[in-house]
């Protein structure tokens, strides 16, 4: 068994989340993909066996027990394709969308997508854009594990999902982004509802769910270079 696969299948075993065949060989094949592509483009750096089992594949899974069943979920910032593919393999009933504005992470997407035979909708737009559109507030869960601090992402996210729906992000140590939050959150109509924790020594992450409790206001998102030069 390749050292990839054996690591991902000990990881979700030891934590109660054992994989079918299926999931394992789609997974294998995505990260297969990866690695061939990483090659010519810099997708991401993380890319050895056992780091990308954890880093990429594990992690993502994390907050599978939150998602509802048949969700729609959009992936911000979604890069190379995580969280959002491991999140569809392991959870086919979702309507998966994989938001990111590289058009060499878009690509790769699609392709690792369609060798894996994975069913996810790949827009290459920018968030603040699509959320001033017809996708505003269509959304049932947002995920996000873009770097960018929580006050940024959660004026990219909140737009775009449903009064009542849930916005997670993945952070590291996180307790002074959430303060630095606190008025983003507000403006946005966010609470935090829970703090998942990765159970990994050794690697600090945790996934941050809020809720959002009514509809943004349509002055919001504002253009991401505001966003980023005066975070609320």
């Amino acid at each position: 068994m390749p050292e990839f696969t054996q690591e991902l299948k000990s990881l979700f075993e030891q934590n109660g989340l054992a994989l079918t065949q299926r999931q394992l060989a789609e997974m294998e094949t995505y990260y297969r993909e990866l690695v061939e592509v990483n090659k010519i483009h810099n997708l991401t750096a993380v890319t050895e066996p056992k780091d990308a089992a954890l880093r990429h594949f594990f992690d993502s899974a994390a907050p599978l027990g939150r998602i509802p069943e048949g969700a729609a979920v959009a992936d911000i910032g979604s890069g190379a394709g995580f969280p959002i593919v491991p999140l569809k393999i392991m959870r086919e009933d979702i309507r998966a969308t994989a938001v990111e504005s590289a058009g060499k992470k878009c690509a790769f997407i699609e392709r690792g997508s369609k060798a894996a035979g994975i069913g996810i909708e790949v827009l290459c737009a920018r968030a603040e854009e699509l959320a001033r559109g017809q996708r505003r507030e269509s959304f049932d869960v947002c995920v996000s594990r873009a770097v960018a601090q929580l006050r940024v992402l959660a004026e990219l996210c909140a737009p775009l999902v449903r009064q009542g729906g849930l916005f997670l992000a993945y952070k590291g140590e996180y307790g002074q982004e959430l303060a630095e939050a606190e008025n983003a959150l507000g403006a946005l109509n966010l609470e935090l509802d829970e703090v998942l924790k990765l159970p990994c020594e050794g690697y600090a992450h945790h996934v941050l769910v809020f809720r959002k409790t009514a509809r943004v206001s349509p002055k919001y998102p504002r253009r991401y270079a505001q966003i980023a030069k005066a975070p609320l």
